[in-house]
């Protein structure tokens, strides 16, 4: 009767206890897209607007809406010249209907440094600014993670290279700049790759207007990288400056900051510098920074491969769980030497599960960027690679 009882018990707990559930939601062709990139971001018709690197008609990447039938629609194909070309990072989008966004290719003919742009409603696409590649800053390809925030209807965002030439005379160390309306640009600040870190990754703001982001460091100078915050007249104090090592190496993507100054982020590198089997200098930590700058870490990856190895992408607030992908580790193949990446799960108080671990077939693998989340729960992001080779967007309910 007892093991009856407890078979029953057990019984009931696994048929009600809520299931994790994935599914592919979109698989690109490459006409209509290929290596989606970035963040998502929706609407509240329940739409969702996003970019690819290349594809669609010109090859040089596109802009895509995604209704909640998961029914594709380009909305614009960049060419690679004066309107750019290769699109980065998320785009955000207004009252309007405007999308704005950052290419990293095209634009000024003499330096195709990338531009920034808004794409109306009716489809025209208009560059409010061409980087000239020197001290105005240049977008690159690499850093896929890049886009703009929206403060008092001006537009702020960070050059991964350009501004000055101390970190490297063919590069630069990066920039953080203001865009108008009207098209006229500020550079706020550019890096130099000594205290203040180098390479700006993703920006964030506050009410008051204040910007906050990461540098990725400066390998010249043996900087690991920063958290810093910067007002809209270009001042920049360094909130914390990370050691390198298991607190972690090259903070990157945008940062989560709550109202009492607690923020949120991830790592590339450092963490566990002697089991990682991508890179030697670790595979990257999810950590946390209170207001008077100390830093916690919550998750170290790569303590056992399943778990995933270096985060691609900033982290998703749901309800005081932080949610993220990992470009690398859990499901090793053929396909995917280094692993497919996964889906994960962390808690701020540092408990961790993975949710899902992609396996490089139909599901997609090196998932990259930020997830979004819908009304009803269900999580969305993007596999730059898999599905049809050219990548997918995913929908996982936690």
């Amino acid at each position: 009767m007892k093991l009856a009882l407890a078979i029953l018990v057990v019984t009931l707990l696994l048929t009600t206890a809520p299931a994790q559930t994935f599914k592919v939601f979109y698989t690109f062709n490459g006409s209509d897209g290929s290596f989606p990139n970035g963040d998502l971001v929706h609407d509240v018709d329940g739409n969702f607007y996003g970019t690819t690197q290349l594809g669609g008609a010109s090859g040089r990447g596109i802009v895509y809406k995604l209704d909640s039938n998961a029914q594709h629609t380009t909305l614009y194909s960049f060419t690679g010249g004066a309107d750019g070309g290769i699109p980065i990072g998320r785009v955000i989008r207004d009252h309007a209907g405007n999308l704005y966004g950052v290419t990293s290719l095209g634009g000024d003919p003499t330096c195709s440094c990338g531009t920034v742009f808004q794409l109306k409603p009716n489809g025209t696409l208009v560059v409010l600014h061409n980087f000239k590649g020197g001290t105005d800053g240049a977008q690159n390809e690499a850093q896929p993670e890049l886009g703009l925030v929206s403060i008092g209807g001006n537009f702020y965002g960070s050059a991964s290279f350009g501004g000055v030439s101390s970190c490297d005379p063919g590069l630069g160390c990066g920039a953080v700049f203001k865009v108008t309306p009207s098209r006229k640009e500020t550079v706020l600040y550019r890096f130099d790759g000594k205290v203040n870190g180098a390479f700006p990754q993703d920006l964030t703001s506050d009410q008051a207007g204040n910007l906050y982001g990461t540098t990725g460091g400066s390998y010249m100078q043996g900087n690991t990288g920063t958290v810093f915050k910067m007002d809209t007249t270009g001042k920049l104090t360094t909130l914390y400056t990370f050691p390198g090592g298991a607190p972690g190496n090259s903070p990157r993507w945008h940062l989560i900051r709550r109202p009492s100054g607690t923020f949120y982020g991830v790592t590339q590198f450092g963490g566990n510098t002697t089991s990682c089997p991508v890179a030697s200098a670790g595979c990257g930590v999810v950590y946390t920074l209170n207001a008077k700058g100390k830093e916690r870490v919550l998750h170290t990856f790569a303590k056992k491969a399943t778990d995933g190895e270096e985060p691609s992408g900033g982290l998703l607030d749901v309800a005081g769980n932080l949610y993220g992908v990992t470009v690398y580790g859990g499901t090793k193949n053929s396909t995917c030497t280094f692993g497919c990446g996964v889906v994960y799960r962390a808690s701020t108080s540092g408990k961790y599960a993975v949710l899902y671990r992609f396996t490089g077939g139909a599901d997609g693998w090196l998932p990259s960027g930020s997830m979004t989340a819908d009304s009803a729960g269900h999580l969305y992001g993007t596999a730059t690679l898999g599905g049809n080779g050219v990548g997918v967007v995913f929908q996982i309910t936690p």
